[in-house]
């Protein structure tokens, strides 16, 4: 399953609803990457529509285990400044 920047705009208090949602139609060992903001800490900011929010990826990872996923790969990259705010990837699996 692919969540390309699909969870932005959820506020921090109920992104877990979200991804127990994925967990529940994933099939144990499924995998989901999730695209995302980075930032050093959990912050709102203005994006195109409405408020999106910035993870720190161990942030969104604690969210991921305790929706039921395992981590197995994140990955960050940031461009010149000013350019392109810094993004982040995280791979996850459906425990069994």
């Amino acid at each position: 399953m692919l969540a390309r920047y699909s969870l932005i705009h959820h506020e921090p208090r109920s992104i877990r609803r979200a991804l127990s949602e994925f967990a529940r139609v994933l099939r144990p060992g499924g995998a989901l990457l999730v695209g995302f903001f980075t930032g050093p800490e959990v912050e709102a900011f203005d994006h195109a529509i409405t408020t999106a929010y910035r993870w720190p990826p161990d942030a969104l990872g604690i969210e991921l285990r305790d929706a039921g996923f395992e981590v197995i790969e994140t990955h960050t990259r940031t461009g010149p400044h000013p350019g392109p705010r810094p993004h982040g990837a995280v791979l996850a699996r459906l425990r069994d």
